[in-house]
């Protein structure tokens, strides 16, 4: 059935929507390529600004250089997967597949999500939009420190897996998930939700304290096993649960129930690797850490018990 889908979406690769409604009639629905405007216009600003900034950046961090590209590449994969993800031919084919909906949100959270954390391009990207990009971001953070303080509170791993999970469930909710397939407005707002739930989980994830990091793998793993059962849910349940995909999957070659079963099993088989996989990571860094201060300190003790005999001995 995979390989069967999968056959399906190639032969169909150069066609796509303009439109996000799944009503429209399928000769007017498809065309050559899929460009969502708005998200095509942001995706572009954020190109500009963020190349922008980092060539005046560049300049400045010649010590490291090596670091920053690799910040840069982590950038750039990200964005490309938003590319894909948001104005390609997955974004209307995934209004007639719901598997290819749940390829649509997996590129969203789990690739484009923690690869732009990673990059780090917040400054990048205000340098290279200073004079109309400052503003706006001041105009939403403000300059109170109460603010700043309260988004450097979401962003830990309680309240991260906390909106990480409400966010989920609540979008694959049958009415809200349906209200997406009819109305492009809910549409853009989902996938907005999805890459901001994923972009505040995985922050709290990769940049926090040293003291966070067991709170990271719990979060790690407990997320691994909420979205899994969620995917489960989807694959083993016996009746359909987005109405509007009841009519647009059968011109795939797909009934359904099987687009469903494989949208649960792309849910609850590539994410809880992923999340089980980051948690085992994190956990060997926290342990390595662990290992490297207690070897620390056991080195600075024996320094101090030589000492303590030595001036001992001398005292004599």
């Amino acid at each position: 059935m995979l390989i069967r889908t999968l056959s399906l979406l190639v032969a169909l690769l150069p066609f796509s929507s303009f439109a996000h409604v799944v009503n429209v009639p399928l000769s007017s629905q498809y065309s050559f390529l899929s460009i969502d405007p708005v998200s095509a216009l942001l995706l572009l600003i954020i190109a500009i600004c963020y190349f922008r900034g980092s060539r005046k950046i560049s300049k400045r961090v010649e010590s490291k250089q090596k670091q920053y590209r690799r910040q840069m590449r982590w950038f750039w994969s990200g964005w490309l997967t938003l590319v894909i993800a948001l104005i390609s031919p997955i974004d209307s084919i995934g209004e007639k597949l719901f598997s290819v909906h749940m390829v649509q949100h997996e590129m969203l959270m789990m690739i484009a999500a923690p690869l732009l954390v990673l990059s780090r391009p917040e400054q990048t990207i205000l340098l290279g939009g200073r004079g109309f990009l400052t503003p706006i971001v001041h105009s939403f953070t403000g300059r109170s420190p109460r603010m700043l303080r309260f988004y450097r509170q979401l962003a830990t791993p309680l309240w991260g897996w906390l909106i990480h999970f409400f966010g989920l469930w609540l979008w694959h909710l049958p009415f809200l998930l349906n209200a997406s397939l009819t109305s492009s407005w809910v549409h853009s707002l989902q996938h907005a939700t999805f890459l901001l739930i994923a972009w505040l989980f995985w922050y709290s994830i990769f940049r926090l304290d040293k003291s966070n990091s067991m709170s990271a793998v719990i979060s790690l793993f407990t997320t691994g096993i909420h979205a899994s059962l969620l995917g489960a849910l989807l694959t083993f349940s016996p009746s359909i649960w987005y109405s509007p995909y009841a009519h647009t999957t059968q011109q795939w070659g797909l009934s359904p129930i099987e687009d469903q079963q494989l949208g649960g099993l792309i849910m609850w088989m590539p994410a809880g690797i992923v999340f089980i996989l980051a948690a085992l990571v994190t956990l060997a860094r926290l342990l390595r850490s662990t290992n490297d201060s207690d070897g620390r300190i056991g080195s600075t003790a024996d320094i101090d018990e030589k000492e303590a005999v030595e001036t001992h001995q001398s005292s004599k």
